[in-house]
């Protein structure tokens, strides 16, 4: 894999690289310092994630809000070097109280710079390269988490408190260099509109619709990290190693086929088309993860890598609909803004995702994933409707509404 030639999308591409190295050390590495270096119990740390998890969902409409104003990349800027600050912080923390509010900091600046981020991205980039440039960064950003994996992995082996500060040293410094690529973009803002008031997105409710039913979509995240190993473990006969083998199928399978998954969807039509092969995607994946509890050892760990291949499908098609969907009806002039109300559409659904699958699993057993693979490609159909009636609300040109329109009646 090449880099971009040199200029901001490399920079970005530098970004991408070294936080998603920095998230792939801390994966799991985070919880496992607090529970074995600090002392405090699982039920503190699953608390202190929680409320991380619940306070961050507040930031990233305004932070959004706040890069149109003042330029993406200033802002993209100070985020990357607090979350390098929070993140150094967990060295310092010795009691619970101390726990939650750094981790409580650190919730709302993971939060605050996604929507940043693809505001950053949406000034660099055209609607005719933007998804491809968004599948390359997905790709830069699995390679990241891929390589940070063994570093955790050689703290486990060492077992010391040191190697623990060392992993989180490790990630400080990682977050620290995506800093330092984000200070190399340009300051690019949009013009606002004149007579736009706060939070336009609030009242664009075609845009909040696709936003929730995307949270939805984005669910396959949910059903790889948590239905998948759930499932292996206490519903079929495969050995151990399959959930970890399941996850490196995915792995690089989501490397190897992410640009081409995203190399066609370049409009509203084609995204739309794209949620909706997801919706298949799913409902394939989850029939065959249905047999799997019946079969023998051999034979159900094919079908699972099976299952597990339909399901990454997925994961392309979603993630590259979305982007498209996501930036293509946004208001060109508050990139931002728009870009944190699809990213709280997201968190919503991943918040709501682990109780949902895990009722269906442990109280349903195998018809739980018929449930679930259903509900997913049901939901899927909706996105053409929706982005149907959004893209005939969107205050644009005649002519451009009338090339979504066809784009959509193609579709």
């Amino acid at each position: 894999m090449f880099l971009p030639p040199p200029g901001p999308l490399r920079a970005y591409a530098v970004m991408s690289f070294f936080d998603s190295l920095a998230r792939g050390v801390m994966l799991a590495g985070g919880v496992l310092y607090f529970t074995r270096v600090v002392g405090l119990g699982a039920v503190q740390v699953g608390v202190g994630l929680s409320v991380a998890t619940l306070v961050g969902l507040s930031a990233s409409l305004p932070t959004g809000v706040l890069g149109d104003r003042i330029g993406h990349r200033r802002l993209l800027v100070g985020l990357h070097a607090a979350r390098a600050a929070l993140l150094a912080a967990y060295l310092l923390v010795d009691s619970f109280p101390v726990f939650l509010l750094v981790v409580g900091l650190a919730g709302l600046a993971e939060n605050a710079v996604e929507p940043v981020r693809q505001g950053c991205l949406g000034t660099l980039t055209t609607p005719g390269n933007r998804v491809e440039t968004l599948a390359y960064n997905r790709v830069m950003h699995n390679v990241g988490i891929s390589l940070g994996t063994p570093a955790l992995g050689a703290a486990l082996v060492a077992g010391t408190a040191f190697a623990f500060r060392l992993l989180i040293t490790f990630g400080a410094l990682g977050i620290l260099i995506a800093c330092a690529a984000a200070a190399r973009l340009p300051d690019r803002r949009p013009e606002k509109s004149p007579g736009c008031s706060l939070m336009t997105v609030l009242r664009d409710r075609p845009y909040l619709g696709l936003a929730l039913l995307n949270g939805l979509l984005s669910l396959h995240s949910e059903l790889l990290e948590i239905a998948v190993p759930l499932w292996v473990a206490e519903y079929t006969g495969a050995p151990e190693w399959t959930a970890p083998l399941l996850l490196l199928v995915n792995v690089f399978l989501a490397i190897g086929f992410q640009m081409r998954a995203g190399r066609g969807v370049t409009e509203v039509g084609s995204a739309a088309r794209a949620m909706r092969r997801a919706g298949l995607a799913v409902l394939g994946c989850a029939l065959a993860f249905a047999t799997t509890g019946s079969l023998p050892s051999p034979l159900a760990v094919a079908v699972l890598v099976v299952a597990v291949t339909l399901l990454t499908a997925a994961e392309l098609f979603q993630s590259a609909g979305s982007w498209s969907l996501s930036y293509e009806l946004a208001a060109p002039e508050r990139l931002g803004e728009y870009q944190g109300a699809w990213n709280v559409g997201t968190q919503l659904g991943r918040a709501a995702g682990p109780f949902a699958i895990t009722l269906a699993l442990s109280g349903l057993g195998a018809a739980g994933w018929v449930v679930l693979g259903l509900t997913y490609a049901a939901a899927a159909t909706l996105a053409l409707p929706l982005a149907r009636r959004a893209a005939a609300t969107r205050p644009r040109a005649a002519a451009v509404q009338e090339r979504a329109a066809e784009q959509l009646a193609g579709a």
